[in-house]
């Protein structure tokens, strides 16, 4: 009863120290490399252990501290294998940092991590992109309720050109619940090529649950969307006015690309919206950013510079 008692109390004392995004118990959790694999291990393995070799269940002690063998093939599994972690160009508790960093309310740049850990600015690129990785959603939980949809653009001005423009601007879609007392709920944003049916459609399918009641403005584009949400509905916008809460998210997140990162190329566009929906969606929760986005972390496999490169090419 006291050990059962005492894991309690441990599993709990885990959950605040890595909820916290106190700059003094950081520090003091994760002071050496030790501590960062300890923590890893922990994350990683939370459910239990599996080969992912041949899938036994047993292990004795790996190589390094806090890795794992498979009793079975003898294949020996790092606490950083197969997460974003794994082959890093700079020490894990850099990395540690850098993702306690970037969990600040409107997160940072590339160039100021690269200054404040004293790595490359391209280092410093790739290890943002693997994080706004992990700050995509999985689209297990669909949007629900009352959803209101629009388009928008960002870059700078165009000569001549305002609105729906097919310049130079990059297109984007933002979908958000509406809560009781005009509240903002969750949101997810993609980019779009263009104001089609045949471009927003399936995004809407994919991201809102098909009981929710969808609103749009009267764009001739969603004229057709009632096939699809039966409780779909258009109405004004009268320049964004008839969309107020929706309208003041689209300029939150126009005035953090420019306020923090100041340019993203086409390319890797979708990773900011990724990047500001994660945070908008967890804007009541800040404690709890960090060890959400390590739980991601120690869940997903990034992808290479060169993977990345190739995308943008």
């Amino acid at each position: 009863m006291i050990i059962l008692l005492y894991l309690v109390i441990l599993k709990l004392n885990i959950l605040v120290i890595f909820s916290t995004l106190n700059a003094l118990d950081f520090q003091k959790k994760f002071h050496d490399t030790n501590s960062c694999l300890e923590y890893l291990a922990k994350m990683k393995w939370k459910n239990g252990y599996t080969c992912r070799r041949c899938g036994w269940k047993k292990f004795t002690k790996g190589y390094i501290p806090y890795s794992k063998r498979c009793q079975c093939c003898h294949y020996d599994e790092t606490p950083t294998a197969h997460t974003m972690f794994h082959k890093l160009k700079f020490s894990l508790p850099k990395a540690f940092y850098g993702v306690f960093r970037y969990c600040r309310k409107k997160g940072m740049s590339s160039y100021e991590l690269s200054k404040e850990m004293d790595i490359s600015q391209k280092t410093a690129w790739l290890f943002h992109r693997k994080i706004q990785q992990a700050m995509a959603s999985s689209g297990k939980y669909p949007l629900t309720g009352e959803v209101h949809v629009d388009e928008f653009v960002t870059g700078g001005p165009e000569k001549n050109l305002r609105g729906r423009s097919y310049g130079a601007k990059k297109k984007s879609l933002i979908m958000m619940e509406v809560i009781a007392g005009n509240k903002t709920g969750r949101i997810y944003c993609r980019k779009i090529d263009n104001y089609k049916k045949e471009s927003i459609y399936p995004i809407i399918e994919q991201t809102v649950d098909k009981s929710s009641k969808v609103v749009t403005d009267e764009f001739p584009t969603y004229d057709k969307l009632k096939v699809l949400f039966p409780k779909a509905k258009q109405r004004r916008s009268a320049y964004g006015s008839g969309f107020p809460t929706l309208h003041q998210q689209i300029m939150n997140l126009k005035g953090w690309l420019r306020g923090i990162h100041h340019h993203c190329s086409e390319h890797h566009y979708q990773h900011y919206l990724d990047e500001f929906s994660f945070r908008a969606n967890r804007r009541n929760t800040e404690q709890g950013i960090f060890r959400s986005l390590m739980t991601k972390i120690t869940s997903t496999k990034s992808k290479t510079f060169k993977e990345l490169r190739a995308f943008a090419a």
